[in-house]
C-alpha cells in the first residue's frame, strides 16, 4: 500500500494537515477582493495553503492566477508566466475555445511568442530583450483582465515567494501597489518565507505595499492536531498507530509540518501492521542516514565558529546564546563573535528562534550533529 505521508513538496487533498482556520480566512478574503500578505518560515505549509485555497476558489468558479516569483529567472520569464497562467484561468474559458489564443492575445499590448506542448496547450514566451516598460504593460494588462472577470466571479492574483520580486525589478512592488489600487475588486495575495524581506516590502510603515494587504501569519500547527492527523493517515494507509506513538513522533520532528510528515513517512515504511515506538526511533535513524551527505555538505560550508555554535545548539537549545557559559562552550572570543555567527546561521535558516530558544531548525540535521558529538 502506498505511503500515506508526503514531504518535500506542497501537499494537497488528504495529505493537507490542519490549517482549516487559516484556509477559511484566506478563501473568504480572496472571494471578497481583499488583498492579503501571508508570511511564514519555509516548510510551514505556506504554498500548500495557497494552492488549496486557489483550488477551492476555482471549483467555485473564480479566476485564479498563481505564480512562484522565485522560480522566474528574469522579468521576461515572470511576464510570460503571468500570461500563461492567465490564459489557463478557468473563468476566462479561452482554453476551451477553438480560437481561444488569438482572442486572448488581443487583450494585450505586447504580444508574446506562442509555442504548444504535446497536448496542444499554449505556452507564452518573451524574448530576453523585453524592456521593463513592455513587461510593465503585460503585468498591467493581466491585472486589467482579472478585473474584467470580477464582473462574474472573484478574481485573484497569487504571487508566492514574493520576497524575490525586487530581483526582477526594484520598481515592481510600487507597480503592484498602483495596480492593486486601480483594480480594487481583484484580490492580490503575496506570500513569502523571508520575514525580514517581506516586512520591507509589505508590512513596515515605509514599505512600498504598506497598507495594501491584510497580514496573515502562519504559526506552527498545535502538536495535538498533528498527532491526530498522523493517526488518521496511518490508518488510512492500513497500519495502526496509537496516539502515544504519534505524540512521540511529533515531539521528535516537530513543530514544522513538513518535518513531521518526513519522519512519519520513514516510520511508516519501517513499521509492520502496527507502528510502535521502536519504529519511530528507526524512522529517525533512516531519515538522518538518507540525508547524511547533505547534512555534511551544509556543515562543511560553514565557518569554524558557525559550526561550533550550530553543534552546541543541537546539543542544548538555549535562551541565552550570548551568556558567558555558551561563549565558553563554543570556544569563541566573546559574545560579539557568537552574535555574528548566530546571525549568519539565522539568515541561512539553519537556526530558528522558537519559544524563546535558539535551536537547530532542521530536526534531522540536529540529530546528525548529535551523532557526531
Amino acid at each position: 500500500m502506498a505511503n500515506p505521508f508526503h514531504y518535500g513538496t506542497p501537499v494537497a487533498g488528504a495529505q493537507f494537515a490542519g490549517r482549516q482556520q487559516e484556509l477559511r480566512a484566506l478563501t473568504a478574503r480572496m472571494t471578497d477582493g481583499i488583498n492579503v500578505v501571508v508570511v511564514s518560515p519555509r516548510r510551514y505549509g505556506k504554498t500548500s495553503l495557497l494552492t488549496k485555497a486557489a483550488a477551492e476558489l476555482e471549483r467555485a468558479g473564480a479566476a485564479v492566477v498563481q505564480v512562484n516569483v522565485l522560480r522566474c529567472r528574469d522579468l521576461p520569464t515572470f511576464a510570460a508566466q503571468l500570461l500563461t497562467h492567465a490564459y489557463r484561468a478557468k473563468r476566462g474559458g479561452w482554453h476551451r475555445l477553438k480560437h481561444g489564443v488569438p482572442d486572448f492575445l488581443r487583450r494585450f499590448r505586447v504580444v508574446p511568442g506562442v509555442g504548444f506542448d504535446a497536448a496542444g496547450n499554449p505556452r507564452f514566451t518573451f524574448a530576453p530583450t523585453l524592456t521593463a516598460a513592455d513587461a510593465d504593460s503585460v503585468l498591467a494588462d493581466v491585472y486589467a483582465l482579472l478585473s474584467e472577470l470580477t464582473d462574474k466571479s472573484p478574481a485573484v492574483l497569487v504571487l508566492d515567494e514574493f520576497q524575490a520580486i525586487t530581483d526582477l525589478g526594484s520598481h515592481l512592488p510600487g507597480l503592484f501597489k498602483a495596480l492593486a489600487d486601480e483594480h480594487p475588486r481583484v484580490s492580490l495575495v503575496v506570500a513569502g518565507s523571508k520575514k525580514h524581506l517581506m516586512e520591507r516590502l509589505v508590512i513596515t510603515a515605509d514599505a512600498p505595499l504598506y497598507g495594501t494587504a491584510e497580514h496573515l501569519a502562519l504559526d506552527v500547527l498545535p502538536a495535538d492536531v498533528m498527532a491526530a492527523f498522523l493517526v488518521r493517515r496511518a490508518r488510512a494507509g492500513g497500519k495502526d498507530m496509537q496516539r502515544t506513538v504519534a505524540d512521540r513522533l511529533v515531539e521528535l520532528a516537530g513543530p514544522v509540518p513538513n518535518d513531521i510528515q518526513h519522519l512519519a513517512y520513514e516510520v511508516f515504511d519501517a513499521a509492520g501492521a502496527v507502528v510502535l515506538d521502536r519504529h519511530v526511533a528507526e524512522g529517525l535513524r533512516l531519515a538522518v542516514e538518507h540525508e547524511a551527505g547533505l547534512h555534511a555538505d551544509r556543515f562543511e560550508a560553514l565557518a569554524p565558529g558557525q559550526r561550533r555554535v550550530l553543534a552546541q545548539l543541537a546539543l542544548t537549545p538555549t535562551e541565552q546564546p550570548l551568556a558567558a557559559a555558551f561563549v565558553r562552550d563554543v570556544r569563541l572570543a566573546n559574545s560579539s563573535s557568537v552574535r555574528k555567527a548566530l546571525d549568519a546561521l539565522l539568515d541561512e535558516e539553519l537556526v530558528s528562534l522558537r519559544d524563546g530558544r535558539y535551536r537547530v531548525a532542521d530536526p534531522f540535521l540536529a540529530a546528525w550533529l548529535r551523532q557526531g558529538a
